[in-house]
């Protein structure tokens, strides 16, 4: 059962950014329903997946809209994408290495707090910046 279903305050109000923020809450519905069915150890190496091609082609969206309009703000917003990437890119390299010391709660809190800290702060202000700009 998800623990999280898209609300329209999630929204930055531009359709495209919108739809790829929608895979960010299927990423941790799964991500919670694996522990709860107690078989995060099997989805982790999946989950971990889609995190990078999440980031891959949403970040090149948002950065894509950036230059476009020159928004003022893209150099710290592109370096919250590149956090991202480093820490996807640091937990494939310890799942690759066979390394049981990944804590999937610990991938599923930082995918939480990516929604609440980047989503819902970073690209709210973002998508208000592309909204008076034109962009739908």
């Amino acid at each position: 059962m998800p623990i999280l279903t898209w609300k329209t305050n999630y929204s930055v109000g531009v359709k495209k950014i919108d739809d790829e923020h929608k895979t960010l809450i299927d990423m941790i519905n799964k991500a919670y329903d694996s522990i709860e069915a107690m078989r995060e150890d099997e989805v982790l190496v999946e989950l971990v997946e889609e995190m990078r091609n999440y980031a891959m082609t949403h970040f090149a969206t948002e950065e894509m809209y950036m230059k476009h309009h020159k928004y003022p703000h893209a150099e710290t917003h592109r370096k919250q994408h590149n956090e991202f990437m480093i820490k996807v890119a640091s937990t494939d390299n310890l799942l690759s290495s066979n390394n049981t010391d990944i804590d999937p709660i610990k991938v599923f809190k930082y995918l939480a707090d990516w929604l609440r800290n980047h989503i819902l702060k970073t690209d709210k202000k973002f998508g208000a910046f592309l909204i008076e700009k034109g962009q739908e």
